[in-house]
């Protein structure tokens, strides 16, 4: 054999070589690729998917109050907003004859904010100079649906009002409640909107997915 058939022979082995080396690199990397796309695929979590059923302004609700005198010689018993037709009701916490707290049954509506309330105790009660005062605003009630396959984590979620702050899921009217919203379930919230007028819309976001509805 000629230097020059040598030359192409060898030339032909090295080539064939290369292209085996090849194949078997573009077999590895097409294993990888599908390897990594089956990993991303098995990690991705669904999207949480909700419902906001509804949404309800509630005027002229007792939104806070301040205990001025505990009185003394108090046993249980309840108290209203200056005696009035009004649906806010309360059940005295008592200590020692004295009214140390409230736990809020009703937080009434429609009551003037004009006007400066007191609340009073509901029927004969022993006790004396207990003195309540009522602060008035407008709570926002929102009834939620998580319509997804996953859980809902009220600590990854937001509501926003009339594009104010927003407000933590876990974080309603009565104070700090994490919980979890199963598949299926209608999440009942509550939240003082600050503010003493009606708000228009609010807005829920969750994992990115933001859903609005009218204030009623």
């Amino acid at each position: 054999m000629s230097e020059m058939g040598s030359v192409a022979v060898g030339a032909m082995v090295i080539g064939t070589s290369m292209l085996v080396v090849f194949a078997l690199a573009m077999a590895t990397l097409d294993a990888q690729v599908d390897d990594s796309i089956a990993q991303i695929e098995a990690a991705a979590e669904p999207i949480s998917l909700f419902t906001i059923e509804d949404a309800t302004n509630v005027e002229g609700a007792v939104t806070s109050f301040t205990i001025n005198n505990g009185g003394t010689g108090y046993s249980a018993g309840q108290v209203e907003v200056n005696g009035s037709a009004g649906s806010f009701l309360a059940d005295l916490v008592i200590s020692s004859g004295i009214v140390t707290g409230l736990n809020v049954l009703d937080h009434g509506s429609s009551y003037l904010y004009a006007s400066t309330y007191f609340l009073e105790v509901t029927g004969p009660n022993t006790g004396t100079n207990l003195n309540i005062t009522a602060t008035l605003g407008n709570l926002v009630y929102l009834n939620l649906t998580n319509d997804g396959a996953t859980d809902i984590d009220t600590d990854f979620a937001w509501v926003f009002t009339d594009g104010g702050e927003p407000i933590n899921l876990s974080n309603g009217h009565d104070g700090y409640d994490s919980t979890t919203i199963f598949p299926g379930e209608t999440f009942q919230f509550y939240y003082d909107s600050e503010t003493q007028a009606a708000v228009s819309r609010t807005a829920v976001t969750i994992d990115g997915v933001t859903k609005s509805s009218t204030v009623v």
